[in-house]
């Protein structure tokens, strides 16, 4: 039955074909949603439509498992061994049979997949190999969890075996030297914070240390926005303040991250946080100027 006759006429008839996955068995029924019978699943199956032509049916129409038959029995035959009205018999060489047409397809297809997984590694090795950069990049990558969804989305890719395209290459790079530098950032203030004596409290303290952090905190509706800074002393403590308007102005008229390095000296009422005994806030800054 090869299908390439001249038709005769094509029309559904009332016979469905359904194939059962787990027990890689088809099954011939006069219902939409017959039950397998080896494993009793409900299985969805697919109305048979006969399209004759004018050839002669052989063995491969009772054993067929599509849902078309396009041969002289207009459907009478096709996967009539898979039905109730075949011999037990008969039922069980066209099962074995489907079962092996089955697996030679998947072992078929399991090559296939292997041989070009195998050609997507070798070509995923030869790209790793060819920039001495790429392996440190790939060892990022491979880290585990990250915060950053672009670098999830490039960990996914390389562990697929794609390689990365020169601008996402260039962009995971950047992400690294950030990660790194926050990385170097967080355990340099984790050692100032082990050695860092307690913030000096009470009023009209004197202050003087360096700016490690400025912002400038947008206002609330009716009010002004402000600089903030975080002045270090020398003892490691820190304290939280407003600039005064004299020391912006001795320190320029510039962004926030400009301030940064600057060593200051300022008045102030210092309070110390109840979280951390070396961290303070300081209130009513004046007397401000760069040390």
């Amino acid at each position: 039955m090869n299908g390439n006759g001249t038709i005769i006429s094509a029309q559904p008839t009332s016979h469905f074909l359904a194939r059962c996955k787990p027990c890689v068995r088809p099954v011939r029924a006069e219902v939409p949603n017959p039950p397998c019978p080896e494993c009793g699943q409900m299985l969805r199956g697919e109305r048979l439509f006969a399209v004759t032509r004018d050839e002669s049916c052989d063995a491969s129409c009772m054993g067929a498992v599509g849902p078309s038959c396009s041969c002289s029995c207009g459907g009478a035959n096709h996967g009539k061994s898979f039905g109730a009205q075949s011999t037990r018999e008969e039922t069980e060489r066209a099962v074995t049979a489907y079962r092996a047409r089955v697996a030679r397809e998947e072992e078929k297809r399991a090559k296939k997949e292997a041989a070009t997984r195998t050609r997507a590694q070798r070509a995923f090795e030869a790209w790793s190999a060819a920039e001495p950069g790429r392996a440190e990049l790939l060892a990022y990558l491979a880290e585990g969890s990250h915060d950053n969804d672009f670098v999830a989305d490039m960990a996914r890719e390389v562990a697929q075996l794609r390689p990365l395209t020169v601008r996402q290459e260039a962009a995971v790079g950047r992400c690294m030297e950030y990660a790194r530098r926050r990385a170097q950032a967080q355990q340099r203030r984790a050692e100032e914070a082990a050695t860092a004596a307690p913030v000096p409290t009470g009023k009209a303290l004197e202050i003087e240390g360096e700016i490690v952090h400025a912002r400038y905190d947008d206002a609330d509706f009716g009010s002004a926005g402000r600089y903030k800074m975080l002045v270090r002393g020398e003892a490691g403590w820190r304290v939280w303040s407003t600039v005064p308007a004299a020391l912006l102005r001795a320190l320029g008229d510039g962004p926030a991250r400009s301030f940064q390095g600057k060593r200051v000296r300022f008045t102030a009422d210092v309070e110390v946080s109840p979280k951390d005994a070396t961290y303070g806030f300081a209130k009513r800054p004046r007397k401000a100027a760069v040390a």
